[in-house]
């Protein structure tokens, strides 16, 4: 920009001022643009800035071979997409040439299920019948067609309990098999081997249901479960110090309430009472639990029913919650009080008549040998086979 009125030349430009410097007759003073008048100004040169130009980042794929872009441009997502078909189309189709309506009554009706069935069977070479008509309710582990034989038609009796495996199991009376233990303990079965084999086949199933390896191994870093346990002065009693003492050195918080002291069971509470299984009442118990194991409803207990009796019925019911595994019930006809449900019953050696009304029943191996059962009149097949625990049902005959 020049300036002829002043002989100048402009040098500096700022938004707010414009000063003019090497004016002829001002001494070097500058002259503020805004409070003088200037005519005359042209401007030599005035070109508008020009913008960079836009950077292409080319991919891979959209290269030739040789390095070169392809000549055409690629698809856009618009072209990719697929034709929407017109609405016409769905009825575009003539139904001139279309038969009469398919009549799927007369189709069943042709439809030989048996004759399917039958070749279906020669093919896999399957020789088992189908139930027909359900003549029998069906449980979860109950194979809707037989593929093996059936084993409960080579037993010689009908018990009052069947296995899943249909093996039938004579229910007794309690009289009967107090006998029956008598018979086995007189040809040599040790009484004290018959608690702590059943106190090892009930720790097994309380360690089952609290969630075997998947929690109790030793790379768990969670709080081992807790089993709070009742203990009274009967066989149950005696069976539940025995599983406590095995549930204790499996990595499992054991806390055992003894209401009656078993006969016999001395050692027993001492190893418990020095590994802090032991505690005074219910109050001394964690607020979580996982189980509990009952050993205080044997008939003696429950006939002369102790002060004490109360308290336990009233513990568990405000633990109705927490699943509850009774050892060996034997309840009478009649009862000042209805204990709580269990969800799990164990019976050892044989079950009795009273049991399995209430809860899962489960038969305990305890060593009773076939000979007793013989000499006491008993029909006996063995139902264990590969397992000491077997679940046992209520015969539906």
């Amino acid at each position: 920009v020049s300036t002829q009125s002043t002989g100048g030349r402009v040098t500096t430009v700022s938004p707010s001022s414009v000063s003019l410097s090497d004016v002829q007759g001002s001494s070097g003073s500058c002259v503020d643009l805004y409070s003088h008048e200037i005519s005359d100004i042209d401007i030599l040169s005035l070109s508008p800035p020009v913008p960079p130009k836009p950077i292409t980042i080319m991919r891979r794929s959209d290269c030739s071979p040789n390095g070169n872009t392809p000549s055409s441009p690629p698809r856009s997502h618009q072209d990719m997409e697929p034709r929407k078909p017109s609405k016409n189309e769905t009825f575009a189709i003539s139904t001139s040439n279309m038969g009469s309506d398919f009549d799927f009554q007369s189709s069943n009706k042709l439809f030989k299920k048996e004759a399917i069935f039958e070749e279906w069977r020669q093919k896999d070479g399957v020789h088992g019948t189908t139930r027909r008509g359900n003549p029998e309710k069906l449980r979860n582990t109950d194979m809707v067609i037989d593929t093996s034989p059936d084993i409960s038609s080579q037993c010689a009796f009908q018990g009052d309990f069947v296995t899943d495996e249909k093996i039938p199991v004579t229910g007794l009376t309690l009289t009967r098999r107090i006998a029956l233990f008598k018979r086995a303990i007189g040809h040599g079965l040790n009484y004290s081997h018959v608690v702590s084999v059943a106190g090892i086949s009930i720790a097994q199933m309380v360690i089952q249901v609290l969630g075997g390896s998947c929690r109790i191994n030793a790379h768990n870093h969670n709080k081992p479960p807790v089993v709070a346990m009742v203990v009274a002065s009967g066989e149950s009693g005696k069976v539940a110090l025995a599983t406590a003492l095995h549930l204790h050195q499996h990595s499992v918080i054991v806390k055992v309430i003894v209401k009656a002291v078993p006969k016999g069971c001395d050692g027993l509470l001492n190893i418990l009472n020095k590994s802090g299984c032991l505690v005074v009442d219910f109050s001394s118990l964690p607020k979580v639990l996982d189980i509990i194991v009952d050993g205080s409803q044997d008939r003696n207990t429950l006939l002369a029913w102790p002060p004490w009796m109360d308290d336990v019925v009233e513990w568990r019911e405000r633990h109705n919650s927490v699943p509850l595994l009774a050892i060996d019930p034997q309840h009478p006809s009649q009862l000042p009080r209805v204990p709580p449900q269990p969800k799990w019953t164990c019976t050892l050696g044989a079950p009795l008549l009273s049991q399995g009304k209430e809860g899962r029943l489960f038969l305990v191996d305890i060593g009773l040998f076939s000979m007793a059962f013989s000499e006491e009149g008993i029909p006996y097949q063995s139902p264990f086979f590969d397992k000491f625990i077997v679940p046992i049902n209520r015969s539906l005959k």
